[in-house]
């Protein structure tokens, strides 16, 4: 492969990393703005599909539910 196939390559892989990173922000946005029973309901249809079709989501779920844990912590009996 010459140089000029190299640069192409690594520009465009470059490109998609970017488009790719855009299009997760965007999605985690969408979900971080679900109320917990529009969550709720994405889930259970989510759980339907195998999870190389759904891992993408389930990860971004899982990690905002996390996130959501840590910053409203359960209140002590």
């Amino acid at each position: 492969m010459n140089i000029r196939s190299r640069v192409l390559v690594w520009h465009t892989a470059l490109l998609l990393r970017r488009a790719n990173h855009q299009r997760r922000s965007v999605l985690r946005r969408e979900l971080a703005s679900y109320t917990p029973r529009e969550l709720l309901d994405l889930e259970a249809v989510i759980e339907r599909y195998p999870l190389g079709q759904t891992h993408e989501l389930r990860s971004i779920l899982s990690t905002q539910r996390l996130q959501r844990a840590w910053s409203h912590p359960p209140h002590a009996a």
